[in-house]
């Protein structure tokens, strides 16, 4: 016997057990996560009756496999994003994660797209409408891999007929089902219906089956032990295409494997638990703000100066509330409710404006809404240059009233022009022009506004005078604004 020999055997299975035990204890460490999200209530195109059923019942099934699982059913695309990121915030390094969802479903250029509750209506030539409003499947498995999960599994029963699709014109995506997919490596997906194929939601108006076609077998095969995900695929691709064959429909479910050896997902003896996302929760006076801004769509504000600071806020969709912010301290203002109603909504129209004191320094204004779907917008930041908005508001008051720009009856005396109305923007111009009849346009009045730049939006005392060449008939006048901007040439004819 040799003993030396035989330490060494020893130490190496010692070693051996060690990365055993490692790999097996990280394993049961690896949390399951879910994400499900049943879709029935969409707002234009048709609704359906089985993915909320179906998405409560796949819960239920991952709940008992030990799943911790977040569930939205009947989520616009705000609620949706915050559903999906509320899962990434979850995923550790070794992670199993699952998402399934069950609504509509989109086929475009070979990309596939989930659909939200508000995805809008679109015509062929729309198609980007759709890539911004919905969620492409392949990004989503990305975004749960680059987290760290090891396993990715995504069941998408979403291959219904396009819900675009109109009779006898081209439509948007294909006419029915999703397309082939490539996943990387560790992710698993399994669709309802293969590439060109429609899954069914019930067999006939007579099936009371609270399931659509495919969920009600794969659930089935769920609570079978022992079943690698591979196997429970196979499984429900021969049960659903008899299943479907009997009112002659053909319907065989696709999956595409990318995951390095088996994958089970027995019970592991414990139940998760349960997290409902509900839409509509969130505050629209929040009481922070994040560093991030959404870029698109970003929602439009003006100001319009005269005693004090008019504040519009355009918000690009549908709103039930408004709330702003002025400064990087204190609380979001609600702008309340006007006695209006939205006529597609039936919902009151937030008030969209509010004031702001004529002494108003430069300053950042926070705004923020609630959507239809009662679902909080991002925070967007907006800048208020003082000066730079009392050019513009300047600009526009006096290019709205070229007519009253000329004065020859004013007190200035006779021969002599005057321009009275400038005197209300002082600060908006920086030379104004004339010149008589077919004379160039550049003779340059004294500009004696005295703009106040602490108080910018105050009307000059004074106002500008011209001398009237004798026997000209007409004088022209253009303006050359603070920004360096011109207004047109505008004429006036000299009174007898």
């Amino acid at each position: 016997m040799n003993i030396k020999n035989d330490q060494a055997l020893m130490r190496l299975l010692a070693g051996f057990v060690l990365i055993l035990f490692t790999i097996i204890s990280g394993a049961a460490e690896a949390n399951r996560l879910a994400l499900v999200i049943g879709n029935n209530d969409y707002e234009v195109i048709p609704k359906l009756q089985k993915a909320v059923n179906d998405a409560n019942a796949i819960s239920d099934a991952l709940l008992y496999m030990g799943f911790d699982v977040i569930k939205a059913n009947d989520v616009g695309f705000k609620a949706m994003s915050r559903a999906i990121v509320d899962l990434e915030s979850k995923i550790n390094k070794g992670d199993v994660a699952l998402v399934f969802f069950a609504g509509h479903g989109l086929a475009i250029e070979g990309t596939n797209y989930l659909l939200p509750l508000d995805t809008p209506d679109i015509k062929p030539g729309e198609e980007g409408l759709i890539k911004d409003s919905s969620f492409a499947v392949n990004n989503l498995a990305d975004r749960i891999r680059n987290k760290g999960a090891d396993i990715s599994v995504l069941i998408i029963d979403a291959c219904r007929d396009n819900p675009f699709e109109q009779p006898g014109k081209r439509s948007i995506g294909l006419s029915r089902g999703l397309a082939r997919v490539d996943p990387a490596e560790g992710i698993f997906i399994l669709f309802s219906a293969g590439q060109g194929q429609s899954a069914l939601d019930r067999l006939s108006d007579a099936d009371n089956n609270k399931n659509s076609v495919f969920t009600r077998i794969l659930l089935q095969e769920l609570d079978s032990q022992n079943l690698s995900m591979v196997q429970i695929a196979k499984n429900v691709q021969i049960k659903v295409k008899n299943l479907a064959a009997k009112i002659d429909h053909n319907q065989v479910p696709a999956y595409y494997d990318q995951i390095i050896g088996d994958l089970n997902l027995t019970s592991i003896g414990k139940q998760g638990s349960l997290n409902v996302l509900k839409e509509g929760t969130a505050s629209v006076l929040p009481s922070s703000i994040d560093d991030e801004y959404q870029s698109n769509p970003a929602p439009l504000v003006s100001f319009d100066g005269f005693d004090g600071w008019d504040v519009s806020i355009s918000i690009p969709e549908a709103a039930q509330q408004i709330g702003y912010r002025i400064g990087e301290t204190g609380s979001f203002k609600d702008l309340g409710l006007s006695n209006e109603f939205d006529h597609k909504t039936g919902l009151r129209i937030p008030n969209n404006q509010f004031e702001m004191p004529a002494s108003q320094k430069d300053v950042t204004i926070y705004v923020t809404w609630k959507d239809k779907r009662g679902e909080q917008a991002e925070i967007y930041p907006v800048k208020f240059d003082r000066m730079a908005e009392v050019v513009r508001s300047g600009k526009r008051v006096l290019q709205e009233m070229t007519e009253i720009w000329v004065n020859f009856d004013g007190p200035v005396g006779k021969g002599k022009a005057s321009f009275p109305y400038f005197s209300f923007a002082p600060c908006a111009i920086k030379e104004v022009l004339y010149g008589f009849d077919d004379e160039p346009v550049t003779n340059k009045l004294r500009n004696n506004l005295k703009c106040n730049p602490d108080e910018p939006l105050n009307a000059s005392r004074n106002f500008m005078v011209a001398k009237i060449t004798p026997n000209a008939s007409k004088i022209n006048v253009r303006v050359v604004f603070a920004d360096n901007t011109e207004s047109e040439t505008v004429s006036f004819d000299i009174p007898k």
